[in-house]
């Protein structure tokens, strides 16, 4: 009768143990091993490992996809607000060097005075002003032509060390994955008691 129970006992036990354990393995696979082993002729090698290059050139595709492409910069350098303030850096900067370069000459300090400065500061910015949207197409293409998201991002990801991938992704997951591990064990505990009650019933019919 004590064997019975104990059996009874044992079997939630072990199928719990052997749910959490299969679960914990699963979830640790997902990184490790982090290079390929062999055991017994089976090749084994943990998923993001083996997927990385792949999976850099799905985020990469991904990312300038739906985040952020060309067109999200260009966007960003056609508001007026960015056209704004783009023409209050180059006129203080304009300003300041033609004050710097008459202050080192005694000949253009006599010619030139501030308020001349001032106002030949003003025509060019007009200019710049009326010119900017032309400006802007042509910075757009040169951004267009010289930078590729799809190619930087992916080459990130794949240069990304999975030990520091898989640090980031516990720090960020490690309630989620340990439930995972949790209900492992919990459904294998349940999945006994069922074993048990069956054969319990078929004890009393048999």
């Amino acid at each position: 009768m004590f064997q019975q129970i104990l059996i009874y006992i044992l079997i939630p036990v072990i199928s719990g143990i052997i749910g959490w354990s299969t679960n914990l393995i699963a979830v640790r696979m997902i990184f490790r091993p982090r290079k390929e082993v062999s055991i017994f002729g089976l090749r084994f090698i943990g998923l993001i490992p083996k997927r990385k290059m792949a999976l850099a050139r799905t985020i990469a595709h991904t990312v300038e996809k739906e985040l952020i492409s060309h067109r999200d910069i260009k966007a960003i350098l056609s508001t007026s607000e960015f056209q704004d303030q783009t023409r209050e850096v180059l006129h203080t900067k304009l300003q300041e060097y033609l004050i710097a370069r008459i202050n080192s000459s005694a000949f253009l300090t006599l010619l030139l005075s501030p308020d001349l400065v001032t106002k030949f500061t003003t025509v060019i910015m007009d200019e710049v002003r009326a010119a900017m949207p032309d400006i802007i197409d042509s910075l757009f293409e040169s951004v267009e032509k010289k930078i590729d998201f799809q190619r930087i991002i992916q080459e990130k990801i794949e240069n990304f060390d999975v030990m520091k991938l898989e640090k980031v992704i516990y720090s960020i997951s490690s309630k989620e994955l340990t439930a995972i591990e949790v209900i492992g064990g919990v459904l294998g505990f349940i999945i006994g008691v069922f074993q048990d009650v069956i054969m319990i019933v078929g004890g009393l019919h048999g």
